[in-house]
């Protein structure tokens, strides 16, 4: 196995898990904001409003994740553009729910945003790379190359 070959394997391992846990995480939060959330952890509740925009966002960017998920893991030939298209969707979401949010929000809520944030910007920068498009068959190269055969 040469080095492209690993750094395939791990670009696509990380890539997998990501929209795995982007998937997850993003339809529980879209769930908790549509109805809300009471949850006693022990010593401490999680208390989370319902927030219905949030809620529709999360939701649909949960939705197109677990596409991407799909796609992804069975390498389909919209994999590479289905990943992109959940991460900018998130991405867009995402900062206008940190815009919103900053006149005021949970710390659970503004932390949340902020680690997902993080998330999506490192799947993007997985996406960018040779790794990716040489994994799932994508990116601007492989498009214009389908364009020249």
């Amino acid at each position: 196995m040469d080095r492209e070959d690993v750094a395939r394997r791990g670009v696509l391992a990380a890539l997998r898990a990501l929209a795995l846990f982007d998937t997850v995480a993003l339809l529980f939060a879209g769930v908790v904001h549509l109805v809300g959330a009471r949850i006693p952890l022990g010593v401490a509740v999680f208390v989370e409003p319902s927030i219905i925009p949030a809620g529709v966002v999360e939701g649909l960017a949960g939705l197109l994740f677990a596409l991407a998920a799909y796609e992804v893991w069975a390498r389909t030939g919209r994999a590479w553009a289905s990943a992109l298209a959940a991460h900018l969707f998130a991405v867009a979401g995402f900062t206008l729910g940190i815009v919103v949010t900053l006149s005021g929000t949970t710390t659970f809520n503004h932390d949340y945003h902020l680690a997902m944030m993080a998330l999506f910007v490192l799947g993007l920068l997985l996406l960018a790379t040779p790794g990716a498009r040489a994994a799932l068959g994508g990116g601007p190269r492989a498009f214009a190359e389908e364009e020249i055969s």
